[in-house]
């Protein structure tokens, strides 16, 4: 259920391997997933298959068209890098293309990554996750995610996310699912982002659903809410003011709690 998520996350939020614990708690076990990649065998895969057997070279490597091999080795010979790549790129043999290009400076191997991943993307989906990555654009990455898939792009931020920009990309995640109609799991990454302001959001509308069936305030719901946001404040900045709208609830708790003789409790929540 939600309110289980809500605090699976709340405690993942006091861990000191908060990161590491939720990918776990996503179901990515990195030592299970790990396992899994250095034990791969590809059955897929048939020596029947004619056109394969011909494409493919006695390493798995593709074969290089002779004209293509006598291109590339004439414009190494005079130490043009670039026209090599270029070629490897035209005959469509990109793995060589990267090879030569690690070689040829900077410039030329930023290109051909760029080039690389824009051929390939499409057909490799985790390269669009290697290339955000490797230029640092995780914030687009977000940007373009599926918002059905928001466990994977947290999973993403949670792995290669710097420490000062985690908050914000999850910021970002939220308002993306926030957009998409997924307000509940929204406030998951809000939470991750540590911004009450917006993991609250959803909490509110979940006391004002309870309140408007009860038809008056539903005192379980509220107490509910003021629990939430009592823990999570512990997480934050301890000079960190509440909305005056989350304020009017404490008040509203506090005031149920002296109406029941709890005056020292009440207390507590005057805020």
């Amino acid at each position: 259920s939600y309110e289980n998520k809500v605090w699976g996350f709340m405690k993942i939020i006091f861990e000191e391997n908060a990161r590491a614990q939720l990918l776990t708690y996503l179901g990515f076990d990195s030592e299970k997933i790990s396992r899994a990649a250095t034990e791969f065998v590809d059955n897929s895969s048939s020596l029947s298959d004619g056109v394969s057997a011909l494409s493919i070279d006695s390493k798995g490597t593709p074969a290089m068209a002779p004209e293509a091999e006598a291109a590339v080795q004439q414009a190494l010979l005079v130490g043009n890098f670039e026209a090599a790549v270029e070629c490897c790129f035209r005959s469509g043999n990109l793995a060589d293309a990267l090879v030569l290009a690690s070689c040829g400076g900077a410039e030329l191997w930023a290109k051909t990554q760029a080039e690389y991943f824009s051929r390939e993307a499409k057909k490799r989906p985790f390269l669009s996750i290697v290339s955000a990555v490797m230029n640092n654009k995780l914030e687009e990455l977000v940007s373009s995610s599926d918002p059905k898939k928001w466990q994977e792009t947290l999973a993403i931020l949670s792995t290669y996310g710097k420490s000062d920009e985690f908050p914000s990309l999850c910021l970002a995640l939220g308002n993306r699912l926030e957009e998409a109609g997924d307000a509940p799991n929204a406030s998951l990454c809000f939470m991750c982002g540590l911004k009450l302001d917006k993991a609250v959001k959803y909490w509110k509308f979940e006391l004002e659903q309870a309140n408007k069936a009860k038809g008056t305030t539903d005192l379980l719901a509220l107490h509910a809410f003021i629990e939430k946001v009592t823990v999570y404040l512990q997480a934050l900045d301890n000079n960190t003011v509440l909305d005056s709208d989350v304020s009017e609830l404490f008040f509203a708790y506090a005031k149920a709690l002296s109406d029941q003789g709890l005056f020292a409790i009440a207390s507590k929540y005057c805020r």
